[in-house]
């Protein structure tokens, strides 16, 4: 189905146990026929939503690995960037970027959700975000990011109208695309996307639960289905409408919610 011969660079967190990032993100680039090089960023014990977690920041063992594959000068189609420490990793990605020449930026800015910072981030984190995002061709924020990154109140509710005036602000900072995730209208719920002065809205009816996970596989569907030729809008709702699916069936079968999504068991949905 898929025959290109496509390399992407991702650099996410690593969960030894839970779905999320990394764990999440290579299974369903894997599918697309994509060859994944991945960078951890931070090694977790699990996934945050659990009640308690170790990390350890990996910037000094990252610094070392990015030179070394400076040296092998390898060809990436695409960088998704996830979760990043503070510190020096940001210049470590705004490096990636321009040394590699890398055509297609997709960024999650992982930052918050529900309204608030997770409690790891902080305004430092904030800043590098912006700086980062200027690199980007498409971003993929939540509500609560979107917010944010704009320096405007997270815990607001925002109607459709205001988050399109939003996504157009974000667009200014360098991201053609903006793509804002966990849009809610009424009684669905879905993405909304600002692209080459066009709103493009994909929404799904509304079911009622968070899974760890979903926004990896969102992003890492998106960017397999742009890689392949898919236009934004056509990338958008195939990649809104495997979540759904995803999510349906979880509840259906009675995942374990915490853990995270069965990405493995849903591959077929792409």
């Amino acid at each position: 189905m898929y025959n290109k011969n496509l390399n992407v660079l991702l650099l996410n967190d690593l969960c030894s146990y839970g779905k999320a990032s990394i764990t999440v993100n290579i299974p369903v680039l894997s599918h697309f026929g994509i060859k994944v090089s991945p960078l951890v960023s931070v090694i977790l014990s699990n996934h945050t939503a659990f009640d308690s977690f170790c990390a350890f920041d990996l910037t000094n063992e990252l610094e070392k690995i990015v030179d070394e594959l400076k040296r092998k000068n390898p060809k990436f189609d695409a960088f998704y960037v996830g979760w990043i420490s503070s510190g020096k990793q940001p210049s470590i990605v705004i490096d990636i970027i321009k040394h590699f020449n890398i055509n297609t930026i997709l960024v999650d800015p992982i930052l918050g959700d529900n309204g608030k910072l997770y409690p790891s981030m902080s305004n430092e984190h904030v800043n590098s975000m912006k700086d980062i995002i200027k690199y980007a061709n498409i971003v993929t924020p939540n509500i609560t990011e979107l917010a944010v990154l704009l320096d405007k109140d997270p815990s607001k509710s925002y109607t459709e109208k205001e988050v399109e005036e939003m996504a157009k602000q974000l667009s200014t900072l360098g991201p053609k695309t903006v793509i804002v995730t966990s849009v809610s209208k009424e009684d669905k719920v879905g993405c909304l996307c600002y692209d080459n002065n066009e709103f493009i809205t994909s929404y799904y009816p509304k079911i009622d639960i968070s899974i760890p996970g979903t926004g990896d596989a969102f992003g890492s569907s998106l960017l397999g289905y742009i890689l392949h030729g898919h236009s934004i809008k056509d990338a958008l709702e195939k990649a809104t409408k495997f979540i759904y699916k995803s999510v349906e069936l979880s509840v259906k079968e009675n995942d374990d919610r915490v853990y995270g999504i069965s990405i493995e068991k849903r591959l077929h949905l792409l």
